[in-house]
């Protein structure tokens, strides 16, 4: 299970048993029985026992568990708990804890936007567009507010930007009934995360599409007009130039939008074989490897960090303790999260060393002092 195969860098195992995982719990499962479903996560669970890198499985799991349960494309709430409740007998409450946290938060914005349409009837307002909203804990959600976007950008309009009328209206009227609901809090939308569903009427055939808010905003330019070009929908939308580029790429290849020169025209003549489905955006292909890399450096971050921690407590309870002996601690201390290499705790020692956090015995060489 924890062999590296081929692969000279990371083993690989924790993430695909968390693809597995997906595959079992996201909508489309073949295997649609509840009874097939719950035998298949009782088989996860089991060969996850026998993975070492439980902390690198946790954080490729909370990704693609949030990754479900923003974009609607979980089995069920109630076999997402069943997965979890599984990992939390093998490893304690702490270690499910951010991913309770996730699916509670699904459960209060199901009870929010519930009391928000209720509050909306009262008042006798109506919206436009079918509006909802997932209120994500910062601290919960394994992205921060710029999620989605590169940290380049992280400070430029992708974040923000001229959010069309219709949902500008239920944008602004949802955060007037949140901040009196809960005074103090900071609300933020992001975008890059938000997506919309759009019916075609210009076509030959009608069809549903789910897109991201910013293919949308793009799209919804043509109810206007039937052709712009892209210094006018910069201009509009205020999205920044490699957001913009991206979103007209994913419409451009996907035949709703046509490029003649700088001019962009809606496609009245699309043809799809679905007349129901879901848009592709470029970011989850383009950056999945690069996302894969910068889980594994995380992880070895947080596991220096763990190991070094592991060592200041152990030298400060032993006081004095030979090398070999400092190693089998830390290991012993590191197993239920991951196994920790030789060569990582010798680093660690060293940059406690350095920090005066340990020195060697002026005799013995192989013998550390705690210092305090």
């Amino acid at each position: 299970v924890n062999s590296t195969g081929d692969t000279k860098k990371y083993p690989r195992s924790s993430e695909l048993l968390v693809r597995h995982a997906d595959h079992i719990l996201r909508k489309g499962n073949k295997n649609s029985s509840l009874s097939e479903i719950e035998d298949q996560l009782r088989n996860f669970i089991d060969l996850f026992k026998y993975v070492e890198d439980k902390d690198l499985f946790q954080r490729f799991y909370s990704k693609k568990l949030a990754n479900r349960l923003i974009h609607n494309t979980s089995v069920s709430i109630e076999l997402e708990e069943v997965a979890i409740s599984g990992l939390k007998d093998r490893c304690g409450y702490e270690y499910t804890s951010p991913l309770q946290r996730m699916l509670i938060d699904m459960k209060v914005s199901d009870d929010l936007t519930k009391e928000f349409d209720q509050h909306l009837e009262q008042k006798n307002e109506k919206f436009n567009v079918v509006f909802s909203v997932n209120i994500l804990q910062s601290g919960a959600w394994p992205f921060s507010a710029n999620a989605g976007v590169p940290e380049e950008q992280a400070d430029k309009s992708t974040l923000d930007f001229n959010v069309p009328s219709d949902l500008a209206v239920c944008i602004d009227k949802f955060k007037t009934f949140y901040n009196k609901k809960y005074s103090g809090r900071r609300l933020r939308f992001v975008f890059p995360l938000s997506n919309g569903t759009v019916v075609l009427n210009h076509t030959p055939r009608q069809y549903t599409i789910t897109m991201s808010v910013h293919q949308l905003a793009v799209l919804l330019l043509f109810n206007d007009k039937d052709s712009s070009t892209k210094a006018e929908i910069t201009e509009s939308l205020g999205l920044d130039k490699p957001e913009l580029e991206k979103t007209l790429t994913t419409l451009v290849d996907s035949k709703l939008i046509k490029l003649e020169s700088d001019n962009y025209t809606i496609n009245t003549d699309y043809v799809n074989k679905k007349s129901k489905f879901k848009l592709p955006t470029s970011t989850v292909k383009d950056h999945a490897e690069k996302e894969v890399e910068q889980t594994h450096q995380s992880v070895e971050e947080d596991r220096r960090l763990y190991i070094q921690a592991a060592i200041v407590r152990t030298m400060k309870s032993r006081k004095q303790l030979g090398h070999n002996e400092l190693i089998q601690q830390v290991i012993n201390l590191s197993k239920d999260r991951f196994t920790p290499s030789v060569a990582m705790i010798k680093k660690c020692v060293e940059v406690l060393i350095d920090k005066q956090y340990l020195e060697r015995h002026s005799n013995q060489k192989d013998v550390y002092q705690y210092l305090a």
